[in-house]
């Protein structure tokens, strides 16, 4: 199943001063990491990325936009701005936008995946 995404805004992180969402510890119960790659999915879509809640294993997902993909790890769920599916952390937003001045990224597809294919990060264009 392939999600299509609107956008992407600027990196989540829940720890810095005046977020409006969530906390230290994420959905999985794990403390936030913002060098993780890793990602919070909207909350009615947590079934579909592997159910994320403390104590039960973490989704993953292939995140493709302006011709890069990576695999996230689906650590954290939200209620997330309208139109949008996938808010993506620092370090992995920073694949995608590495000066982090674009502040949305369009056309953004969204799978989730069953098992994961290697370690979360960014996947080589062949």
């Amino acid at each position: 199943m392939v999600l299509p995404e609107p956008a992407l805004n600027r990196p989540y992180n829940p720890c810095r001063p005046g977020h409006q969402e969530g906390g230290a510890e994420t959905a999985s119960g794990e403390p936030y990491n913002p060098s993780a790659r890793a990602a919070a999915i909207q909350t009615d879509l947590r079934e579909r990325f592997g159910g994320t809640r403390p104590g039960k294993r973490v989704g993953y997902a292939m995140v493709e936009g302006i011709n890069r993909k990576a695999i996230v790890r689906i650590n954290d769920v939200g209620p997330l701005k309208p139109g949008r599916i996938i808010d993506l952390n620092e370090r992995t937003m920073r694949y995608f936008d590495p000066t982090l001045r674009l502040g949305l990224i369009y056309n953004v597809m969204v799978t989730p995946l069953q098992v994961t294919i290697g370690r979360p990060g960014p996947i080589a264009e062949r």
